[in-house]
């Protein structure tokens, strides 16, 4: 669907666009389970079969829509990650880089909140774990991983912070991050410490 130089046409962002205005004004209302592709169509003022060019069905549309936010969110965390000296971790500077990557939501906030308030926030859930687990992965690399209860954990307990500050209005994020990462990341920060003096 876009140009022979690899651009999309503006009438396909224009509709794309309209679908998933729809779509998001559906799943507030109604819910995911309870909304139909006649029901997305109507909301864009398109027809069936327009939106049948752009995608198989309203779980394909969700997919994508998730697909999309995940690249922006790993996009932004990954700008933030390279301004961050990872040579020795602080509870600080962890809290700052979650709190970063929480606030890498902050265009988003709205469909986030959408997804994860509707029926379907399990779909994001599970899209949000690999972004995550590669996140963290940038971290600790360096020193072989962390074990995967660790990983499962960390993984779990940020994308809880994600949905927390996506569905409510949170003030001070970064002292909010700060006593996180004290209370739960504290001694896996010492470890990570110990593990890269160790190596060096």
């Amino acid at each position: 669907m876009g140009k022979k130089d690899g651009t999309v046409d503006l009438r396909i962002k224009r509709t794309q666009a309209a679908i998933k205005a729809s779509f998001f004004d559906l799943v507030k209302d109604k819910g995911f389970e309870h909304i139909s592709v006649k029901d997305i169509t109507d909301g864009a003022m398109i027809s069936r079969n327009t939106f049948y060019l752009h995608y198989a069905d309203k779980y394909e549309l969700l997919n994508k829509i998730c697909d999309d936010l995940m690249r922006t969110l790993f996009f932004r965390v990954g700008k933030q990650l390279r301004r961050v000296q990872k040579n020795y971790f602080t509870t600080e500077s962890v809290a700052t880089i979650i709190s970063l990557g929480i606030s890498a939501v902050d265009s988003d906030k709205e469909a986030y909140k959408v997804l994860f308030n509707g029926s379907n926030g399990d779909v994001l859930t599970e899209k949000l774990k690999p972004v995550i687990s590669r996140i963290l992965d940038l971290f600790t690399e360096d020193i072989g991983g962390v074990d995967v209860f660790s990983r499962e954990y960390i993984v779990s307990g940020i994308i809880g912070l994600i949905k927390y500050y996506a569905t409510h209005e949170v003030d001070d994020i970064e002292q909010k991050c700060l006593y996180f990462t004290g209370l739960h990341l504290g001694k896996i920060i010492e470890f990570a410490n110990e593990k890269r003096e160790k190596m060096v």
